[in-house]
C-alpha cells in the first residue's frame, strides 16, 4: 500500500515529458524531496530504493538525485552487477559544440537503481592524451570483458578535430579504444584505428561478441552509409583483416544493436535523419556477417508524453540490446531521447523485447519490471 502511495504521487508529480528549464528544476527538487523525506507513511526502506519500476521516457535519477548522464550507451553484466558506460554531455553546450567530457559509468544490482562511478575516461583528465583532449566528438562508447587478455575493452566513435579535418571540416571518424583491469577504470587510451576499410572511418557501431569469443565491430562506412563489418584482432585493439558488407541491410542503417538468440543474430536499428527520431529497422542472420533479413519495424504502441508511435520509434533511437541475467529469454531494448540542443537531459527509453514466432516486438509500456521475463 505504501508503494502505491508513493508511485501515485510520483506519477502525478512527473505526467508529461521531462523537459529541461524551471519546469524540470521544480519537478527534480519535488522528486528529490520525495526520495529523501518519503510520503505520508513511506518508511525509509522506500526512501533508500528509489526506483521499482521502469518509466520508459520519464526523468531517472542516480542515487544522488542526478539525472542519468550516460548516452549512446551500453551495458555490461560482469561479476552478478550491472555496468552502466554512457558518453557524459556538459552542460550548457549542444550537439554542434564540444560537449563530452568523457565516459561514465553507473553500477547496480537491480537494473533500476544506479550509484554514480564517475568519469572512467576523461578528456580533462591531466596528461590525456591528445587524440583525447582535442577531440571534436566521442561518443557511443561500448565496453566487452575481453575472456582471452582478462581486461576491460571500451570503445567509442572519435572524431578529430577541426584541425586534423573533423566533422566540422573532412567527415571521418575513428574508433579509439581504452582499457582497464576493473569494470569501473580508469580505462587507459590504446589508440585508435580507422574502420570499415575506408580512409574515411565509420560512423555508429556496435560491438559484438560472439559465442566462439570472436570480437566484431559493426558499423557504417563513411561516406557511402553502407553497414558493414570487421573482426578486431586476438587482443580485440585493432581490425584483424578487412571489411564485408552485410547484404540485405538497408543503406544509410544507424545505431546497430546486436544480439543472439539460439542460432539467430538480430540486428536492431535506425534509419539516418542526424538527431531527429525515425522508424526503427531489424533484421536477421543465421550469422553475423550475414546475409540478412529485413523484418521490418519491431515497435508497436505510443509514448503517451510525446505521443510518438512506430514511425519515430517513440521519440528515440536504438542504442543497445541487453540480455538479463537470472531470466528466461529476457532481452531489454534500449533507446537514447536526443534532444540535440540540451543533450545533457536527453532521456532513455528501455523496454522488454517480446517473440511472436522468433521474431521480436517490442511494445510500448508506461510503466514495467523484470517480472514480465519468467526466472530460469
Amino acid at each position: 500500500m505504501r508503494s502505491a502511495l508513493h508511485l501515485s504521487f510520483l506519477s502525478t508529480v512527473f505526467r508529461g515529458p521531462w523537459l529541461p528549464g524551471p519546469a524540470a528544476a521544480v519537478r527534480a527538487g519535488v522528486l528529490a524531496a520525495v526520495l529523501v523525506f518519503g510520503v505520508a507513511g513511506v518508511g525509509a526502506e522506500s526512501a533508500t530504493r528509489r526506483n521499482v519500476q521502469f518509466q520508459p521516457g520519464q526523468p531517472w535519477l542516480d542515487a544522488q538525485g542526478t539525472h542519468l548522464n550516460a548516452h549512446g550507451f551500453c551495458l555490461l553484466d560482469f561479476g552478478g552487477r550491472h555496468y552502466w558506460y554512457g558518453a557524459h554531455k556538459i552542460p550548457g553546450k549542444t550537439e554542434s559544440e564540444k560537449n563530452e567530457a568523457g565516459v561514465r559509468c553507473y553500477v547496480s544490482d537491480d537494473l533500476l537503481n544506479w550509484q554514480d562511478a564517475g568519469l572512467v575516461l576523461s578528456v580533462f583528465a591531466p596528461g590525456a592524451h591528445p587524440d583525447l583532449a582535442d577531440a571534436s566528438i566521442l561518443d557511443r562508447p561500448k565496453v566487452i570483458f575481453h575472456a582471452a587478455t582478462q581486461r576491460f575493452i571500451l570503445y567509442f566513435k572519435l572524431y578529430p578535430p577541426k584541425s586534423q579535418g573533423g566533422k566540422t571540416g573532412t567527415d571521418y571518424a575513428y574508433v579509439g579504444v581504452a582499457t582497464a583491469t576493473q569494470p569501473t577504470g580508469p580505462f587507459h587510451y590504446e589508440g585508435r584505428f580507422l574502420g570499415g576499410n575506408s580512409p574515411f572511418g565509420t560512423g555508429d557501431f556496435a560491438i559484438f561478441t560472439d559465442t566462439d569469443g570472436a570480437v566484431y565491430h559493426i558499423a557504417v562506412r563513411k561516406p557511402d552509409k553502407a553497414q558493414v563489418c570487421g573482426r578486431l584482432s586476438e587482443d580485440g585493439l585493432r581490425p584483424a583483416g578487412d571489411y564485408v558488407e552485410l547484404a540485405g541491410i538497408t543503406r544509410a542503417t544507424e545505431g546497430p544493436a546486436l544480439f543472439r538468440r539460439a542460432n539467430k543474430v538480430y540486428f536492431l536499428a535506425s534509419g539516418s535523419s542526424g538527431w531527429a527520431p525515425n522508424a526503427a529497422r531489424l533484421f536477421v542472420a543465421d550469422q553475423v556477417i550475414g546475409p540478412y533479413r529485413d523484418l521490418g519495424n519491431p515497435c508497436r504502441g505510443v509514448n503517451p508524453h510525446n505521443q510518438l508511435g512506430p514511425e519515430k520509434t517513440f521519440g528515440g533511437q536504438s542504442t543497445f540490446v541487453y540480455p538479463v541475467a537470472g531470466r528466461r529469454d529476457a532481452w531489454i531494448a534500449m533507446f537514447d531521447i536526443n534532444l540535440p540542443q540540451n543533450p545533457v537531459a536527453s532521456g532513455y527509453i528501455w523496454l522488454p523485447i517480446e517473440f511472436e514466432e522468433d521474431r521480436p516486438v517490442i511494445r510500448w509500456r508506461d510503466a514495467w519490471d523484470l517480472s514480465v521475463f519468467p526466472p530460469k
